[in-house]
């Protein structure tokens, strides 16, 4: 090739590489041109406090954050859904650290780096600018201390209602832990994505029927009686006890059958013969006064008088001091003194039978031992370990359960009067002019009780009235032991 060919050809690769120059600077001009607009607005994946801004510019994106926390947070107490509202707690966002810490995240996707980075295609990875807030700690605790003030509950027991017999189902408990709470709710006051939260309440079952609260309805319903009025009752699983006026001495009257059918079956040495069982069942289902005395007669060796003596040193070692024949049935002879604390209380006085008398308490508590006794434990197998077996104290509640009384169209009466037709109840009744009176252990689905009834009033005592008030009270405590299922909040 000669020179001229060579100086031509170098003269057109120099404009040809001018040309390549030219147009590369004119794309690189045009990149940094669309790169200057670029980096005005946030690019993809970037949020601020959670709120999206890619696509933005720094102005509007703090705008976009603060919409987005304007609103108010949601707190749940159970099913209730509470609003929390920012000027509630003084919560304001820390705008200007909000706007340098967006800065300084994106520092490296601006000037000749972030343009190198542009020119090659590298977008920034997902970031999340995290904000900082400020609010009155003080004014959250108290508004959560209102929460608690305004939902919070406690427990209710099952509520008697005289009326129907019935109970009021309980309550569960309820109430706001704000120490474990606030952690929530601060998550949840700086989340843009989830803003509400659960409450930590905290909650109860309700509890058990109050023997108390029972109590105090009995004493209601027994206010309007014009008498004098005892009960007593025990919780034969747990021990607890009402006691209304139940240390009054009372007239022995039929209910006292009970104490001389136990010194029968401890005067005996083995199971009684087919004659004793007949005595004992006229005894305790006809309160036969005849098959009684032949009973003490049995106790006292042939001698009535000496079987009422035997019967009252027994209850006095069975601590039933109150308890006590002077004679057996139907004597007419004056009978002598016999003092017990009971009788001589000045405060009450039903004018109690001479001849035989007993407490409502003495008599609950003799038919406790019998049925402690029948499960192989209680004051009859420590006090005569070798007098009882099971079987005995067993058979005993027997002759208490075949007791069926009952009134017109053979409805039953007194306590079995409230209980659902197939509850087995072992019970002692008797009556006097003034008094009425009914001992009984109850076997419900719920749980054993005792319960003793006694109604005095001076010369004469409605039958009625005292069938109504036994029967209601019987209610009471049946539904006491089988309580429905009790109600959540």
């Amino acid at each position: 090739m000669g020179l001229i060919e060579k100086r031509k050809q170098r003269s057109y690769n120099g404009c040809l590489l001018l040309f390549v120059f030219a147009v590369l600077g004119a794309f690189l001009v045009w990149r940094w041109y669309h790169f200057n607009r670029w980096r005005q607005l946030l690019p993809p994946g970037v949020t601020l406090g959670g709120v999206p801004v890619e696509g933005i510019g720094r102005e509007e994106a703090i705008e976009r954050l603060l919409g987005a926390y304007n609103g108010p947070t949601v707190l749940h107490y159970l099913d209730r859904p509470l609003p929390l509202y920012p000027q509630d707690i003084a919560f304001q966002i820390d705008v200007g650290a909000a706007a340098s810490d967006l800065d300084a995240a994106m520092e490296k996707y601006r000037g000749a780096g972030g343009y190198l980075r542009y020119l090659l295609g590298q977008h920034p990875d997902s970031v999340d600018v995290p904000v900082q807030a400020v609010y009155s700690s003080d004014a959250l605790r108290a508004f959560l201390e209102r929460v608690s003030a305004q939902f919070d509950r406690d427990a209710r027991p099952p509520i008697p209602q005289p009326a129907t017999g019935g109970y009021l189902p309980g309550e569960s408990g309820q109430e706001l832990d704000i120490e474990a709470s606030i952690p929530l709710v601060e998550s949840a006051l700086l989340s843009a994505e989830k803003r509400e939260t659960e409450l930590v309440v905290k909650q109860t079952g309700p509890p058990s029927p109050d023997f108390d609260i029972l109590a105090q309805v009995v004493e209601s319903e027994l206010a309007s009686f014009p008498g004098i009025a005892s009960v007593f009752a025990k919780d034969l699983q747990t021990g607890d006890e009402i006691a209304i006026n139940a240390d009054v001495a009372y007239a022995g009257m039929s209910i006292i059958k009970i104490a001389i059918m136990l010194e029968s079956y401890r005067y005996l040495d083995e199971s009684p013969d087919p004659d004793t069982t007949k005595i004992l069942t006229e005894t305790m289902t006809l309160s036969g006064n005849f098959t009684a005395n032949l009973l003490l007669r049995m106790i006292g060796e042939g001698d009535a008088y000496r079987g009422t003596q035997v019967l009252n040193s027994s209850m006095r070692q069975l601590g039933l001091g109150n308890t006590f024949m002077a004679t057996p049935y139907d004597e007419d002879v004056v009978p002598p003194t016999i003092v017990t604390e009971a009788n001589t209380r000045t405060d009450l006085n039903t004018e109690p039978d001479p001849y035989m008398q007993t407490t409502p308490m003495d008599i609950g508590l003799l038919l406790e031992m019998i049925y402690e006794c029948s499960h192989g434990k209680g004051t009859l197998t420590l006090v005569y370990p070798d007098s009882f077996t099971e079987n005995e104290c067993a058979a005993m509640l027997e002759h208490m359960l075949a007791n069926q009384l009952t009134g017109e169209d053979d409805v039953p009466v007194l306590i079995a009067a409230g209980l659902p037709s197939d509850t087995p109840i072992a019970h002692k009744h008797g009556w006097v002019a003034d008094t009425r009176g009914d001992a009984a252990l109850v076997m419900s689905p719920g749980g054993d009780y005792v319960l003793v009834i006694y109604l005095y009033n001076p010369g004469w005592v409605d039958w009625d009235q005292t069938n109504s008030i036994m029967t209601r009270l019987s209610q009471l405590f049946y539904s006491y032991f089988n309580q429905p299922e009790s109600t959540g909040p």
